[in-house]
């Protein structure tokens, strides 16, 4: 309704700036005022959206530049977190050699146990603290999500819409995300860094059976999690489970839709689409690769299998 009322504001906007010969008398009716003043219903309808729309806009400034710098302090605080669990894992290594050496003098070692203690609980109790402080910061992100203008509310006034997140939006809307695995954890001993090396080296070496359940056990600890999403989409794409990889790509792009991987999901999202048979939104999703990343060698993939389209 607001959209059709924007439009035919504007339309009969331009019909009164065609028949009005000259400005109206002592600046009445002009819209482009501090304080606009002898307007007609229309010029004020017109002079409340352009208010609307200011307004929206500087919300989103302010809002995308809060939200960045939240993610900014969570990606810093997850480094300090596993620095933490790395220092704590290696002092307890050291209390155990020590323990268990011989050749140490009995107070010596004593002491130095005691020392290594110490440090360990206060290492723990650091990195409690600061996964408290991780957990606040991520629910301060989710309230600057639920309070950010929508972009259905934003095209309402702009007509600007991006057109990769519309597709993503509506073609992909119909299938679920994938949960994370609720197996039991055989990856305890490996801080979430170290795993995610030994998750690629099997990515790698084509080594999906053990691939596939490490990044998974990532997306449980919510370590970069839409990395690990299109990692999963891309071995299921390379073994042809189109609807899966289909899937895992959609909650990768929701997570994080300016990832520098961002072409190769669009161009994969699109094979899998024209393989299960939707080939009317393939062709869109292939056109939307090529408007937003035209540089890319994914936009030249995209460009030969639309003409085969």
């Amino acid at each position: 309704m607001r959209a059709v009322l924007f439009f035919s504001a504007a339309v009969l906007c331009g019909i009164t700036a065609l028949q009005a010969a000259e400005p109206s008398a002592f600046g009445a009716g002009n819209l482009d005022a501090d304080k606009p003043y002898g307007l007609t219903e229309t010029e004020k309808s017109i002079y409340e959206n352009k208010k609307a729309l200011k307004a929206l806009r500087m919300r989103n400034r302010e809002n995308g530049a809060q939200l960045q710098s939240l993610r900014e302090r969570i990606d810093g605080l997850q480094t300090i977190v596993e620095g933490l669990n790395e220092k704590a894992q290696q002092n307890r290594r050291t209390l155990s050699e020590i323990k268990q050496g011989a050749d140490a003098k009995a107070q010596e070692r004593d002491e130095k146990i005691a020392a290594l203690e110490a440090a360990v609980k206060a290492d723990e109790a650091n990195v409690a603290a600061l996964k408290t402080l991780l957990e606040t910061v991520a629910e301060q992100v989710d309230t600057m999500r639920a309070d950010y203008v929508s972009k259905e509310e934003y095209n309402v006034l702009v007509r600007d819409l991006n057109a990769f997140k519309r597709e993503m939006a509506g073609v992909l809307k119909h299938v679920k995300a994938p949960a994370a695995s609720k197996a039991a954890d055989p990856y305890a001993k490996y801080a979430s860094k170290t795993l995610a090396v030994k998750a690629k080296q099997n990515y790698d070496r084509l080594f999906f059976k053990k691939a596939i359940p490490m990044y998974e056990e990532l997306i449980r600890r919510n370590y970069k999690p839409a990395y690990a999403h299109f990692m999963i989409g891309e071995m299921w794409h390379y073994r042809k489970q189109w609807t899966k990889a289909l899937s895992y790509y959609k909650a990768s792009a929701k997570l994080y839709d300016k990832a520098p991987y961002m072409p190769k999901l669009m161009l994969h999202s699109a094979e899998c689409m024209m393989h299960t048979g939707d080939k009317a939104h393939a062709r869109r999703f292939l056109q939307a690769l090529r408007s937003k990343y035209p540089s890319s060698p994914e936009a030249r993939e995209a460009k030969k299998l639309l003409a085969n389209l």
